[in-house]
């Protein structure tokens, strides 16, 4: 792996543990949008996709299974962006908000997908 990879892939999974981490210590924000979004265990819910982001993050970061990490936080953005970032049902300076964090997270989803698609 070169270093610009390296680096590259420790600075993608780096949202993802801080992510993990904040809302493994303040699930509450996120358990009342997973409970506005009808999520069956919100409270169960929100650890794992916690605990996934953290886990398998550090293991992109490491360069361990990068190509199964990198799925399984794609996997986990998928929700996290449409139940976090509804954009669509929001006005004025709330939606451009909302719709910024939303295209984020999509460029965020490419980025695991180039990442996971990478041979060697």
């Amino acid at each position: 792996m070169s270093v610009t990879g390296f680096i590259g892939r420790a600075l993608l999974a780096s949202i993802f543990i801080k992510n993990g981490l904040d809302h493994l210590q303040n699930p509450d924000p996120i358990v009342r949008a997973a409970k506005g979004a009808e999520i069956p265990a919100p409270e169960l819910a929100v650890k794992v996709n916690s605990g996934v982001m953290v886990g398998a993050g550090s293991l992109l970061a490491l360069g361990i299974a990068p190509g199964l990490a990198s799925t399984a936080l794609a996997v986990s953005l998928i929700p996290t962006t449409v139940i976090g970032h509804p954009f669509w049902d929001r006005q004025g300076k709330e939606r451009q908000h909302q719709q910024t964090h939303f295209m984020k997270n999509l460029a965020l989803f490419g980025a695991l997908l180039a990442v996971g698609s990478r041979k060697g």
